[in-house]
């Protein structure tokens, strides 16, 4: 639990919670984080299609039954790769 915390903590999960929107790496930075504490986490992409933009959502389990989603969505111009 104190490993989530301080992820919860750090500048880069504010931003992307406060913004919404990140860029690629800023995703890529988090996620080993959490892999490097052992936290579990679930993320899911849907692709841009004619009708909608592309989304991320990143879930977050904290202990059964509780966990923290994040939705992110993708401008043409905030995705830098």
């Amino acid at each position: 639990m104190k490993e989530l915390l301080n992820i919860l903590s750090i500048d880069l999960f504010r931003k992307i919670v406060n913004n919404k929107s990140l860029r690629i790496s800023q995703l890529n930075s988090l996620i080993c984080l959490l892999i490097k504490e052992g936290i579990e986490f679930r993320l899911s992409h849907v692709p841009r299609t004619a009708s909608s933009e592309a989304s991320t959502t990143l879930t977050i389990y904290i202990r059964p039954g509780v966990s923290l989603s994040v939705n992110i969505r993708f401008d043409s111009g905030e995705m830098i790769l």
